[in-house]
């Protein structure tokens, strides 16, 4: 549910700053920006964080939200988690080719767990609440448009500079 949220709380924060900053909306590029910085650093920066942090110190409920079992690679999975955290965070100051690694990092990483949540629902029935569904939905969407995202930014900038 924490993607929902975070989705939502980036897409009305980058709605709220260009309604609020009339200038901004004066090309796609502007636009696409603003909206891939507040996807950038709350879908992947703060939820990155958030969910290196359930899987550091929550370790029990985080595995019993996926379905697995509590073992020491949970510490290992956030950490990972933070590194694409702090990667996204880190965008608010870092632009231009930042934001493209960060939007890959984010797709491998995301889409790589999709990949082996698809496999428990598969192989294990494994339908826990963070292994399918909306979470499932959002694991694969997200970072797709991001990185769409990414790269028509890209192009739209390249063209006016």
């Amino acid at each position: 549910m924490f993607q929902v949220i975070f989705t939502l709380i980036a897409v009305v924060g980058a709605s709220v700053h260009l309604a609020l900053s009339p200038k901004r909306r004066s090309s796609g590029a502007a636009i696409a920006g603003t909206y891939l910085l507040y996807l950038l650093f709350f879908y992947v920066g703060l939820m990155g964080v958030l969910t290196a942090y359930a899987h550091v110190f929550r370790p029990v409920e985080t595995s019993a939200s996926i379905g697995w079992s509590t073992s020491p690679y949970e510490y290992e999975v956030g950490m990972a988690d933070l590194t694409v955290g702090v990667l996204g965070v880190l965008c608010l100051k870092f632009r231009g080719d930042f934001w493209l690694a960060t939007a890959i990092a984010n797709a491998v990483w995301l889409l790589g767990d999709a990949v082996g949540h698809i496999r428990q629902m598969t192989l294990n029935n494994n339908h826990a609440s963070n292994n399918s569904g909306i979470f499932l939905v959002t694991e694969i969407i997200m970072p797709l448009v991001i990185l769409a995202l990414t790269l028509y930014y890209r192009r739209r900038e390249d063209k006016v500079a």
